[in-house]
């Protein structure tokens, strides 16, 4: 199935440009593979993630420019409201 990347600070789903790490959960496994320290370029993510092949990146927001830099490299974005990073898991992934 493959994983997803989930912008965070503090354990929190948050914007990406406040977002301190870049936490890697694998749908296979179900369970977190990885915390990466978040790139300050974000098409650095590319050669960050090839192992992990992610296909979506779920961040509270995040701007146009850094939207387009992801997409042009082949990852989905999913918006959400932010919260705790194990309730999402939880609620999206049962």
């Amino acid at each position: 199935m493959g994983s997803i990347i989930l912008t965070t600070k503090n354990n929190n789903i948050v914007d990406y440009d406040e977002a301190e790490e870049l936490v890697v959960y694998d749908m296979d496994s179900r369970k977190i593979v990885a915390r990466l320290k978040k790139p300050s370029d974000p098409s650095l993510i590319e050669d960050l993630l090839e192992e992990h092949d992610p296909w979506i990146i779920v961040s509270g927001s995040m701007s146009p420019e850094v939207a387009e830099v992801l997409r042009d490299i082949g990852v989905k974005i999913e918006i959400t409201n932010g919260g705790k990073l194990e309730d999402y898991i939880s609620e999206v992934f049962v």
